[in-house]
């Protein structure tokens, strides 16, 4: 037998700025939010109906247990609550593709102190739609990096609730615990093996708009761009060895694919990413075991992926300001050994330029957005 009232969106382990969708068996007037059982806004629906969208309305940004109550003429329809939610701004998701470098951030860039070895940054606002680059085009190893290509690959192809699935705690240790035997159990499950799932992995990134980003095979030639904005140049490349490498501009385009994805738009979205399988993406990300380069310098929700070894410190992050939000990406590698103290100041620059120069605008009323389950 039908519920008398079910909230479709959110569900439990996402991240969600306040989409809510539901059906109903009576019609509803009215929906209450309450959050951790404190209301929190009520919206009045502009007719009676048995199922409909909202927002987003914007949540406060930290882990919450969302309950949403179907009221018609004053009388209680249903209510459900939603545990773990990852709650975010309202423009959390509202974004395009990157098309216009800011001059003043891309000086900003290339004055920033840099660590020893080679380093290099790559940012967006996608509120603005503005970024800006250094020496975005250098191949780096890519170490747990490239677990974020694998993580998007397998979601791309799944066809069922990833919570749930049979990958689910495999998934989770690939993501939270960046765990490598987690993450080639997963290359198999997308493949049959690790060879043919990295080849995949990397096939999906290249049509996602990574195109030196390599999972499992040799450094590609050929594959430079002219016109990416901001810039995907090569300022200073340092000495890598065969296989498993990344660009600070492919690490952030796969980043934004995923946010966008989380609104129903984007390059990943038309290949087959659901927005609910995206926040939960998202919500992995955000809940890693490691702070990561730009998380301890900002309040606000920080989806990221980081990648370590002996020489080379990385992250690649979405950090979800209420103005717009900041896809920061930063590399950096020294074969004498990288330091993670360095390499988490030089994000924190990277992060105050891109929090302060890439032309945020104000978080100004718009429309609901188009919704997609």
């Amino acid at each position: 037998m039908a519920l008398a009232f079910t909230v479709d969106t959110p569900r439990s382990f996402e991240a969600n700025p306040g989409l809510i969708s539901f059906h109903a068996r009576k019609l509803v007037d009215t929906l209450e939010v309450r959050i951790d059982g404190k209301r929190y806004r009520v919206v009045t629906l502009a007719k009676p109906t048995r199922r409909a969208t909202i927002g987003p309305i914007g949540l406060p940004s930290r882990d919450l247990n969302l309950t949403v109550i179907g009221w018609s003429m004053g009388k209680a329809v249903g209510r459900q609550t939603t545990t773990n939610v990852l709650g975010l701004p309202r423009l959390a998701f509202t974004g395009t593709q990157t098309t216009t470098t800011a001059p003043l951030a891309q000086r900003q860039l290339a004055r920033l102190q840099r660590p020893a070895g080679s380093a290099a940054a790559w940012t967006v606002n996608l509120a603005s739609g503005r970024g800006a680059a250094w020496n975005a085009g250098a191949s780096f190893t890519g170490a747990s990096t490239l677990k974020l290509p694998i993580l998007l690959t397998y979601l791309i192809g799944l066809r069922r609730d990833p919570v749930g699935a049979p990958e689910w705690g495999t998934l989770q240790a690939m993501i939270r615990s960046s765990s490598n035997d987690a993450a080639n159990a997963m290359l198999t499950a997308i493949g049959g093996d690790t060879t043919t799932g990295g080849a995949r992995a990397t096939a999906t990134a290249r049509k996602l708009g990574a195109f030196r980003l390599d999972v499992a095979a040799g450094y590609l030639t050929g594959q430079d761009r002219r016109g990416q904005q901001p810039p995907v140049r090569i300022n200073d490349q340092p000495e890598i060895k065969c296989c498993k490498v990344v660009t600070a501009h492919d690490l952030g385009v796969l980043m934004q694919a995923l946010v966008l994805a989380a609104g129903g738009k984007g390059r990943a979205h038309k290949l087959g990413l659901s927005p609910r399988d995206a926040r939960v993406g998202l919500w992995l990300l955000a809940h890693t075991s490691y702070p990561g380069l730009f998380n301890p310098w900002t309040r606000f929700v920080t989806s990221h992926k980081i990648g370590y070894i002996e020489s080379v410190w990385h992250d690649a992050a979405a950090v979800f300001d209420p103005r717009g939000t900041l896809i920061t990406v930063v590399l950096t590698q020294n074969a004498g050994g990288a330091s993670e103290s360095a390499a988490a100041n030089y994000g924190k620059g990277v992060l105050r330029i891109a929090s302060t120069a890439l032309d945020a605008p104000p978080a100004e009323p718009v429309p609901p957005l188009p919704f997609h389950t």
